[in-house]
């Protein structure tokens, strides 16, 4: 958020609070007043009563000092306005009559006193002077709130500075290179240690990057080629006389020898963040060379394959890289239930492999598709789930999985048309 509309918020926070406070404070003003107000007529009835009940207790006539105050020996003697009231709320002491007449309540012994107060209502007359008064307090107020959000922004500003130059540093940088070196030009407080501590973070991610762009340069320097050498050795021996047995290895070294051209330029792809040119793929041909290429795990298993692919069926996606996705998927069915079925189904768009296995744990479902991930009989490295998830993101599939007793289901569900996937 820029610091333009972080000062907004600062000055919109204290002007609130001020407009707050200041209301609250008008509030409670006409609220003591009436409080007081009330209180000083109660006081006079009460000291009236006790005047009127020892004026009655020597036989005289009851009168009151007060000529506001009146004594009511029955009740259909009071005013008709407090009467009409007291018919219906018995209890209550406090009335408005006609015009501006105002009426205090209190039951005694042998009568009732009525307080008709309308010249005493002192909160009634300067009821004007007190919201004038408030009003301007209220400005006042305001005015101290828009200097005290000033002040405080100057002093944020001051101290946000240095965080603020710190942000441009890092987003200055440019993607490919990480800053450094920058720690030493902030005061040694709280931001100079978390710009130290954000300097040798970077600094440490720096080597990283590092390290593994010279393995991922080194992996395809020196794998190419060896892969390329024996691919030339194995067009020179095909074309050597070969008994049956030996076509048929030479042939099964060379599918497997273009297997591992095809995944190599994949994962090279995937660790370089390189772009992954999409295509038309048909999904049948590449099913069964994986069925073929994962046949032995399931050579001495009681399991039978169901494939339901079309031959029209098409997918966007390289042919290298949907083998990849197979390879592993189909792999891992084939690997993990001992008996049972593996089916591999494909449509527009979506492409699944099912089996009827043992299914796999709740608590394993939460980090199956993590590096290193895999179940307590597994053999394997854990890695193939995690580098299908990889791929998929890169090339905007949407991989789901399902599983119970009756064994598990993933799914992976293709983006639209052609396109290059970064």
């Amino acid at each position: 958020m820029k610091a333009t509309q972080l000062r907004n918020r600062i000055l919109v926070f204290f002007v609130g609070i001020a407009l707050f406070i200041s209301a609250l404070f008008g509030a409670a003003s006409f609220l003591f007043a009436y409080s007081i107000e009330d209180r000083f007529f109660i006081a006079l009835l009460n000291d009236e009563a006790q005047t009127i009940a020892t004026q009655l207790a020597a036989g005289e006539q009851a009168k009151s000092r007060l000529a506001f105050i009146q004594y009511y020996p029955k009740l259909t003697d009071l005013p008709k306005a407090v009467q009409d009231v007291l018919a219906q709320e018995p209890n209550r002491i406090e009335f408005s009559g006609e015009g501006e007449a105002h009426y205090h309540l209190k039951k005694i012994p042998n009568g009732y006193l009525v307080a008709e107060v309308s010249e005493q209502l002192v909160v009634r007359k300067i009821k004007g002077g007190m919201l004038t008064f408030i009003l301007i307090l209220f400005g006042g107020v305001l005015v101290v709130a828009l200097v005290l959000a000033f002040v405080s922004l100057m002093m944020a500003k001051r101290l946000v500075k240095p965080l603020d130059t710190l942000v441009k540093i890092v987003e200055d940088a440019p993607v490919e290179r990480l800053p450094q070196n920058f720690s030493g030009q902030f005061v040694n407080d709280e931001i100079g240690a978390f710009a130290k501590t954000l300097e040798q973070a970077l600094a440490r991610i720096r080597r990283f990057i590092n390290r593994e762009q010279a393995f991922t340069r080194d992996v395809s320097h020196e794998l190419r080629t060896p892969v390329a050498i024996t691919q030339s050795s194995l067009t020179l021996l095909k074309q050597t006389p070969l008994d049956d047995k030996q076509a048929e290895l030479v042939g099964r070294i060379a599918d497997a020898q273009h297997q591992i051209t095809q995944s190599l330029e994949v994962l090279l792809a995937l660790a370089r963040e390189e772009t992954l040119t999409t295509a038309q793929t048909r999904v049948l041909p590449v099913v069964e060379l994986v069925i073929l290429n994962q046949a032995e795990k399931i050579a001495d298993k009681d399991i039978d394959v169901e494939v339901e692919v079309a031959t029209s069926v098409t997918l966007p996606i390289a042919p290298s890289a949907l083998q990849l996705l197979l390879n592993n998927l189909v792999g891992n069915a084939f690997t993990h239930i001992h008996s049972g079925v593996v089916t591999i189904s494909a449509s527009t768009q979506t492409l699944m492999v099912a089996d009827t296995g043992q299914g796999i744990a709740k608590q394993q479902l939460k980090t199956l598709f993590e590096p290193g991930a895999k179940g307590p009989d597994s053999k394997g490295m854990g890695m193939g789930l995690s580098m299908v998830k990889r791929l998929c993101e890169k090339l905007d599939i949407e991989l789901s999985v399902s599983s119970s007793e009756a064994g598990s289901v993933f799914c992976l569900k293709f983006p639209d048309g052609d396109s290059q996937v970064n």
